[in-house]
């Protein structure tokens, strides 16, 4: 589309580093730039990344535990014991990439999510080179990283706090 929301149809983007410099029909791109790399894809379509707004990033490692479950059920005879016996400060990046992975090849860009040990998922989503806004989980029963909701904040504060490894 332009910048009228026009659909273009045979269209194409110049690119100059990382920033898009122009969008039109391909014959106008063609003539107005010189192209070093071309990629040619006629049965395409361009469209802006996606935001992936609510994802449990490190709980892709859980995907297909159990299926057509009523959510309580799901979660409490399935995922929290799962979570319970696996999740670790290691479980979290491994989990993260998994996510990535699968987002990178549906188009999100950035990832909006919350798990346990989000300082260290942070940091796993900064070497992926994906966007995101990260919470700490906060239950009030205890969990791999936190105790209680308290220990959770706490360590949320921690984590979080300007000057965090995390957060540069």
């Amino acid at each position: 589309m332009d910048a009228q929301r026009h659909l273009i149809e045979n269209g194409a983007v110049a690119i100059r580093a990382d920033r898009i410099v122009a969008v039109g029909p391909t014959a106008e791109i063609n003539k107005a730039w010189k192209a070093k790399h071309k990629l040619d894809r006629p049965n395409a379509i361009l469209a802006p990344g996606l935001i992936n707004t609510h994802t449990h990033a490190a709980m892709s490692l859980f995907r297909g535990i159990a299926d057509d479950l009523r959510l309580q059920d799901w979660l409490t005879s399935y995922i929290f014991p799962a979570e319970a016996k696996n999740v670790s400060a290691e479980f979290g990046p491994l989990g993260y990439a998994a996510c990535v992975s699968r987002n990178d090849f549906v188009g999100h860009h950035d990832v909006h999510g919350h798990d346990y040990f989000e300082d260290v998922v942070a940091e796993a989503a900064k070497e992926a080179g994906m966007r995101g806004v990260l919470g700490e989980t906060v239950i009030g029963f205890p969990v791999a990283d936190a105790k209680t909701p308290a220990d959770a904040l706490k360590a949320l504060r921690a984590a979080f706090s300007f000057g965090s490894k995390a957060i540069r």
